[in-house]
């Protein structure tokens, strides 16, 4: 789940997806002006526009994406 930060950074939270067998994929997300970034924790990223959907939904799914680019998630 998403978990916020202090306030100076209000605009982060980080993510941490734990599956059973699989390592754990853990990384920040950031929403500012309508675009969302998902840092990995390697610091590769991933960028796309909110639109209506739930910023924390579409973070999971991009974190997702940069494991399966890794190897980490099959």
């Amino acid at each position: 789940m998403a978990k916020k930060h202090p306030s100076s950074a209000v605009d982060y939270a980080e993510i941490v997806i734990e599956r059973k067998g699989q390592p754990t994929l853990k990384g920040k997300m950031r929403v500012a002006d309508g675009l969302l970034t998902v840092t990995s924790s390697d610091g590769r990223q991933k960028l796309t526009q909110v639109g209506n959907a739930r910023p924390a939904g579409l973070a999971r799914l991009m974190l997702l994406e940069l494991g399966d680019e890794r190897g980490l998630s099959k």
